[in-house]
Parts: structure tokens; sequence; C-alpha cells
């Protein structure tokens, strides 16, 4: 028995010596207790089933998985997936790293996002509040100035149009940072312009869209015209048909909305899940009303 012993310790001494090195510590240690606990099988299996996943390649290489790096909520800088998005950072308990989290974000001025700059104008510590504000100041005042540079160049180029209603779209999206009644100028500004854009690229969509909702959201009495073009140049699609009834809910024409939601109904494409919601409201809403 002590020659067999001896035997099977010299064995396994010699398969751990040649296999355990360069190993996992976990899997090295599971290794030598199944060989050493395991007289003959021991080795056996291991030796079996290493032989197998080599045939089969189950041991490839692996390279080590280095840390992620991505783009972050600012555009055209790396940032570490550990990185604390500023939307999480107002989560942070500790006042002293969430204005530092803020404040050289806001300084670095690679803060682009509006709601986050917002957010930041309304928290308690007033550090971050002054410099969210004076970001958002500065953004709108470089805004404005651009806008009145672009006023004034060649309408004729529908690119530069485009250009032209993107920042004033952006403008008016800061409503709450400009006094009424130069915004409601720059939004009959923006409709004009759109307008315009119809004509001149009368097979992009999402001019037509905006363009509907502009009118429909001042009530201009052009907003109708404007959906019934919008449908003539895109017939049988559900967009021109979702703009009606946006329009018919915002005047509270019920029977035009149900018009609209039997004429979606009666497409013959698979319908997008905003016009299906869409159905599935004013239906309930018809039901309750009876």
């Amino acid at each position: 028995m002590s020659t067999i012993a001896a035997i099977h310790l010299l064995a396994a001494c010699v398969f751990l010596l040649l296999d355990i090195p360069g190993k996992p510590r976990p899997r090295a240690i599971s290794e030598a207790v199944i060989v050493l606990c395991v007289p003959v099988f021991g080795i056996t299996i291991l030796v079996v089933f290493k032989l197998l996943a080599h045939i089969c390649g189950l041991y490839g290489e692996r390279t080590p998985e280095l840390p992620e790096r991505g783009e972050a909520f600012f555009l055209g800088r790396e940032a570490a997936r550990d990185a604390i998005p500023l939307n999480d950072a107002f989560l942070v308990e500790d006042e002293t790293r969430k204005r530092g989290l803020f404040t050289e974000a806001i300084k670095q001025e690679v803060v682009d996002n509006q709601k986050i700059l917002q957010m930041a104008m309304h928290d308690p510590d007033p550090e971050v509040a002054y410099y969210a504000v004076s970001m958002l100041t500065s953004k709108m005042e470089n805004l404005e100035s651009e806008i009145f540079r672009q006023a004034s160049e060649n309408e004729d180029d529908p690119e530069r149009l485009k250009e032209y209603a993107g920042l004033l779209e952006e403008y008016l999206s800061m409503k709450e940072f400009t006094d009424s009644v130069t915004w409601e100028k720059k939004r009959h500004d923006y409709a004009d312009v759109l307008g315009k854009l119809v004509d001149m690229i009368p097979d992009d969509m999402d001019i037509h869209e905006k363009w509907c909702k502009v009118l429909k959201d001042m009530k201009d009495p052009h907003a109708e015209t404007a959906c019934h073009i919008f449908q003539q140049r895109f017939t049988g699609m559900e967009q021109p048909l979702l703009a009606y009834a946006a329009l018919y809910g915002a005047r509270r024409d019920i029977m035009g909305v149900r018009r609209v939601v039997d004429a979606l109904k009666a497409l013959p494409t698979e319908l997008s899940p905003e016009a299906l919601r869409v159905i599935r409201f004013w239906d309930r809403r018809t039901a309750e009303n009876g």
C-alpha cells in the first residue's frame, strides 16, 4: 500500500507541477484536491477532460478585458464606463463631490444637454445653480447671435434654411429663458421657415410633421391646410393622419378625430406603436362617452 501511495503522490506532484502554473488560484486548488483525493481516477479524469478540451478548442486564448471607454453625454469626449453621468450626479449624497462634478463640467463648457443644465439651475447648492445659469445665459446669447446672423443670409438655399430652422427650434425649446414677445415672434419665424422648406423639399416628411405641429400649437387657421398638403404628398402613410389626429384633438373636434382613427385602422400597412396608442386612446374615449 505504501508503494502505491508513493506512486500516487509522485504522479500527482508531477501532474500538478506541469499543469497548475499560470492558472487562477481557485482552479489550481480544485484540480489539486481532485488529483490528491481521488487516486488514479482523479488524474485520469482531468487528463481526458483536458485532451478533449484542447481537441474541441475550448481552451482558446482569451485577452484580458480592458476597461471600456465610450463617448460621454457631451459629444467628442471619451469617458470611462464607470464615470458618473451628470443625470445621476443628483443622487450623490456628498454635497462637495456633487458640486465638484457639476462645476467642473460646466466650467469646461462640455455640457450640451440643456435638460441637465436646467436641473442644475434648480439645485439647492448656490454654486451649482450659479454656474448652470451662467452657462445657459451664455448659450442663449450665442444662439441669438447666430439666429440674427443667419436670418439675413440667402433664403434660396434649402440647406441653410434647414440649419436656420434648427437654430429656431433650439431657441423655442428654451422658452423659460426668453421673454414671451420675442419667443412668440421666433415661433412665427420658425413656422414661416418650415413653410418655405415644405415647398423646397417636398419629400422631407420630418419638415412636414414639424410644420403641422407648430401651426397646430399656434392655433393657426392654416394648420389644416398644412395637414392636407402633408397627406397629399404622403398618401397611404400614417404620419399625415397622426398630424390630423393631433390637430383635431387640440380643437376638441371628436368627429374629426373619429374619421382619422377610422382611416388609420383602414391603412393596409402595419401601424406604429404611436398610431396604435392614438387608436386605443380615442376608442376608449368614445366608449366612455357612449
